[in-house]
């Protein structure tokens, strides 16, 4: 079964006073530029390449956009879930984590109803926006998406099956902030297992 990753990643929660309808139209804004990075890559010398982090093990590698750093050595190792990489941004308004899981067996109709479950029971106030299957450069993944209106968050699951294991990747963007969301899409998308990784 799918899992996704971490219980309640971290960030700044949105402020109170803008209530819940402000909640909600923010989160409404950084779904739709989380859905159109993920969509819409750009292609070409025209778009600017971010630097990239590559895991320990060589195995994968991500976008790491300006204002993110990624926790390395010991800090990565006190992570409790033990994750194969967590990147934050500095002010703490988003955060990509990353894990290796055994392979999976499951269609993406099944991941739809198995992620939609685990949400709820994990959530309250969960408003499922999107489940697509998206190209990556080492392969397809399937990108859940939901908001969480009350948490002042977006949240999205990748799935990512390899030859051998799967990657499970844990995107939060605090709802009102598209330049945040805009860059956890570029890092979702960018996820690459080929080997060597691109150069930034």
């Amino acid at each position: 079964m799918a899992t996704s990753s971490s219980a309640d990643p971290t960030i700044a929660p949105a402020p109170r006073r803008r209530g819940l309808i402000a909640a909600v139209a923010g989160a409404t804004v950084v779904l739709a530029a989380i859905a159109a990075v993920v969509a819409l890559w750009p292609h070409g010398d025209a778009a600017a390449k971010p630097a990239r982090f590559q895991s320990a093990d060589k195995r994968f590698s991500l976008a790491l956009p300006a204002g993110w750093h990624a926790l390395r050595g010991a800090e990565l190792r006190q992570v409790p879930s033990a994750p194969s990489a967590v990147l934050r941004r500095a002010d703490g308004t988003g955060i990509v984590i990353v894990h290796e899981r055994p392979a999976l067996a499951s269609s993406s109709r099944s991941l739809t109803r198995e992620l939609t479950a685990q949400v709820a029971r994990r959530f309250r106030g969960v408003q499922p926006v999107s489940a697509r299957t998206v190209a990556l450069p080492g392969g397809p993944a399937y990108v859940y998406t939901f908001a969480r209106p009350a948490a002042g968050r977006v949240q999205s699951i990748a799935v990512a099956p390899r030859t051998g294991r799967t990657y499970t990747l844990d995107a939060v963007a605090g709802s009102g902030a598209r330049d945040v969301a805009a860059q956890v899409g570029a890092i979702l998308r960018s996820f690459d297992t080929t080997n060597p990784a691109p150069r930034p």
